[in-house]
């Protein structure tokens, strides 16, 4: 099998296992970082299987446009290989006869031979019409609950500019422990408002300055914002409430902080534990594994601040995991919104009062954010919402909390502060 070949099979399978078998992308991808594809084609790999699954309502509807009737379950696999064509020639920009070629090629590797002709007439019909042929709206690739949902979040107009931003591909962005302007001009970046230096993605990040010697760690921009609302950290005890990978813990440490960094899974704080390593930061930082609803405090052991980046949809993440668009339900959300009344309220427990506490969420459900706030500080009458920084302006909802949106160039993240009354 030559590697033209190979690449797209290996596309095929990493958008069929998370179309259609439930895995994230991740999970998917797996089986393609273990191939022994050369780098050059494991990017192409890469490429194409996003840029499918990104785009997969808006090649639905393409494809429809050249079918007669809909291929049905049992030939799904065809699908996909058609799926794959369009992404390429439409999204990609890859020469119309070598999409067509190697997806043809691709049916009968599959042998699935009888289902040649079908492919290559469907891809050189649109080859033909192409120039002349709209391309469907962006919110295509919304399953209906999702598009339903920011409609009425955030109006028809912004939901269209938020589905836009989700079939980009994301930038690398990076906090680095001192000196971001000098970080951008030796990479070749920027530095947001943030404080992030963003870069474009390409070597291996293990190769670049200052990564063997603890100096920056990845983090997205609007991840980075949380831990940077709290009016002071320096020399106060702080709990990182589902603290993993780390990028927060290595934040509060790197303003003065000492911290407890929680979560539940071992595999995940492995990670943050070599992430906290690789910083030099392990002095200033306890790591433990637990369930944090069921954590109990005594009194004079109380944090004087509490960071909780709750259990979420991430439906702000959406551009980096589109395996999201597949998997994710109506039935999720109310179940995490339930979780996160129950971490909110347990981070009210553990804070000192005149202590802060920091609720974030990557979600866009207003169900996981305002509402859960708005509840719990309903209940929690010592609890009160505390006015952000005009640093923040830009990304403040009508309540004062912080929401940002994908449309805005970062991840869509929600976060607000709360203080507890002494």
């Amino acid at each position: 099998m030559d590697n033209a070949i190979e690449s797209r099979l290996t596309a095929f399978r990493i958008v069929r296992d998370v179309v259609y078998f439930s895995k994230t992308t991740d999970e998917a991808f797996g089986a393609c970082k273990r191939s022994a594809l050369a780098e050059s084609d494991k990017h192409f790999v890469r490429q194409l299987a996003l840029t499918t699954l990104r785009h997969y309502g808006q090649i639905q509807s393409l494809t429809a446009h050249f079918l007669t009737k809909p291929l049905g379950r049992k030939l799904r696999d065809i699908q996909l290989v058609l799926s794959l064509g369009v992404a390429q020639m439409i999204f990609l920009q890859t020469p119309s006869h070598a999409a067509v070629d190697t997806s043809v090629r691709l049916v009968k590797q599959m042998q699935k031979t009888p289902f040649a002709g079908l492919v290559n007439g469907v891809l050189r019909r649109l080859d033909r019409e192409k120039a002349h042929l709209p391309i469907p709206s962006c919110v295509e690739n919304l399953p209906e609950w999702l598009l339903r949902s920011w409609q009425k979040a955030y109006g028809k107009g912004r939901t269209q500019a938020i589905a836009e931003k989700l079939t980009a591909e994301p930038l690398l962005d990076i906090t680095v422990k001192e000196n971001p302007l000098e970080w951008a001009s030796r990479w070749g970046g920027v530095v947001l408002e943030t404080g992030t230096v963003r870069v474009n993605a390409g070597e291996d990040i293990t190769k670049r300055a200052g990564y063997a010697t603890g100096e920056w760690w990845i983090q997205e921009a609007s991840a980075s914002i949380p831990a940077q609302l709290f009016p002071r950290v320096k020399g106060l005890r702080i709990a990182d409430l589902c603290a993993a990978p780390g990028g927060k813990t290595a934040q509060l440490v790197n303003r003065g902080a000492v911290v407890d960094a929680y979560d539940i899974s071992e595999r995940r704080l492995n990670r943050l534990r070599e992430n906290i390593n690789r910083l030099g930061m392990n002095e200033s930082v306890r790591v433990f594994c637990a369930d944090v609803s069921e954590l109990k405090v005594r009194p004079e052991n109380l944090y004087d601040a509490v960071l909780l980046d709750a259990p979420c949809s991430a439906t702000g993440t959406i551009r980096r995991h589109p395996d999201l668009l597949f998997h994710r339900t109506p039935d999720d959300v109310i179940r995490l919104s339930l979780l996160q009344r129950t971490l909110l309220k347990k981070a009210v427990e553990l804070v000192k009062p005149g202590g802060y506490i920091v609720y974030a969420t990557c979600s866009l459900q207003p169900e996981e954010n305002e509402t859960v706030v708005q509840d719990v500080v309903q209940c929690c009458p010592m609890i009160k919402r505390v006015e952000l920084p005009e640093k923040w302006a830009r990304f403040k909802n009508n309540a004062g909390a912080l929401q940002v949106l994908p449309d805005q160039g970062q991840d869509g993240f929600y976060a607000t502060l709360l203080r507890k009354d002494k």
